[in-house]
């Protein structure tokens, strides 16, 4: 049986990617973040070994022991977390200090790199759950009206710049103006703030980067991101097709049209 190591963050997608990797026949060795991982992954995996979100040498040293060469990031870390609540063990300091640059696809890829300097290949984070990126098409029951197109034709061309610097994957339009881009508080923060600053009736456009690394960082929708839409009055959802994961589809779309909610993949 093939052996795969999974490192664990917050949210659905480490439970369907411990799921799916082991219908396909992998033993999944996990190691998870104290402060952020599900504890339902205990389930769902063969092995599970918990860790502070700074302590990089025994989540390396985990792998190796299990003569592990091949894992897969899914899940983020609190972006917050990062700065506020963070204790670097010593490995994990010399990778800060010389990644002067912080924002995620710079920290990842330095990450990425010191697994990849201990023979561990990061393999694309969407391994094994191919069947859960859509494509292109509106997915609801609803399709998105003149306005919301034009509002998600606007949206894409501005998140895709954002993305392209690092800032956030995810912007909130009315009536073709920005009211919210994604910044270190995250998605569902970003749609909260742009609902109430628009009073409702808003499109949210979330991409990925122009250049994305396929290995971690993708944009990821589910039910959770579907509650966060109907309490901002959302009224239209614009997501990548091939370039992001919808977890629990059945279950989205259901919500969604039972909101009046658009979800269209561009």
């Amino acid at each position: 049986m093939t052996q795969i190591g999974l490192i664990a963050g917050s949210g659905r997608f480490p439970l369907y990617f411990a799921e799916y990797a082991r219908k396909s026949g992998n033993r999944v060795v996990a190691v998870a973040v104290r402060e952020e991982t599900s504890s339902q992954l205990e389930s769902l995996v063969d092995e599970i070994h918990w860790f502070h979100v700074g302590e990089l040498q025994g989540m390396i040293d985990t792998f190796l022991k299990r003569q592990i060469d091949k894992i897969v990031m899914a899940g983020k870390i609190t972006k917050t977390r990062m700065f506020n609540h963070l204790k670097p063990d010593e490995r994990l300091t010399k990778v800060l200090l010389k990644t002067p640059v912080r924002n995620d696809d710079a920290l990842l890829k330095a990450l990425a790199g010191e697994f990849i300097s201990e023979g561990i290949h990061v393999c694309d984070s969407t391994t094994f759950l191919s069947s859960l990126l859509p494509t292109k098409g509106t997915i609801t029951t609803r399709s998105p009206s003149e306005e919301e197109w034009r509002d998600i034709k606007y949206g894409h061309e501005i998140a895709k710049q954002i993305a392209g610097m690092d800032i956030g994957q995810t912007v909130v339009v009315k009536n073709c103006a920005i009211l919210a881009v994604e910044a270190i508080e995250g998605t569902d923060e970003a749609i909260l703030r742009g609902g109430k600053l628009g009073n409702g009736q808003v499109t949210v456009v979330k991409v990925a980067r122009p250049q994305q690394d396929m290995r971690f960082d993708l944009p990821v929708i589910g039910l959770d991101t579907i509650d966060t839409l109907v309490r901002a009055k959302a009224r239209c959802l614009a997501i990548e097709e091939h370039k992001t994961l919808l977890l629990d589809r059945e279950e989205v779309i259901s919500r969604a049209d039972s909101n009046g909610l658009s979800i269209v993949v561009i």
